[in-house]
């Protein structure tokens, strides 16, 4: 009798690039994301992930996006100084003209 060949599925993971056996005896835990991206998570049950790669790979996306409005708004805050600075620079000269005016207009 002959035995039938099992098809053994692997793909590699998304953040590592280590490769995943997807079933079989000796499959490897894993996590596929809403993208069908794969992800390898090695964990012990009861206790926090040794690796997860999923995690890793999440934090480094939302990392750029928040970095990069930290800096926006330090830019945005850095201007608007710059115009209040300005305008306290230009508080004097406005009065010196205000007071020629009024000079010239009691003459």
């Amino acid at each position: 009798m002959k035995t039938k060949k099992k098809l053994i599925l692997s793909r590699k993971c998304n953040w590592c690039n280590r490769e995943l056996i997807l079933n079989g005896k000796d499959s490897d835990s894993y996590v596929i994301n809403a993208e069908y991206k794969y992800f390898c998570i090695i964990q012990d049950p009861g206790k926090p992930a040794e690796r997860d790669c999923m995690k890793n790979y999440l934090e480094d996306k939302n990392e750029y996006p928040i970095k990069k409005k930290l800096e926006e708004k330090k830019e945005q805050e850095e201007k608007e100084e710059e115009k209040k600075e300005k305008k306290i620079a230009a508080i004097p000269r406005v009065l010196a003209k205000a007071e020629a005016l009024k000079n010239e207009k009691t003459i």
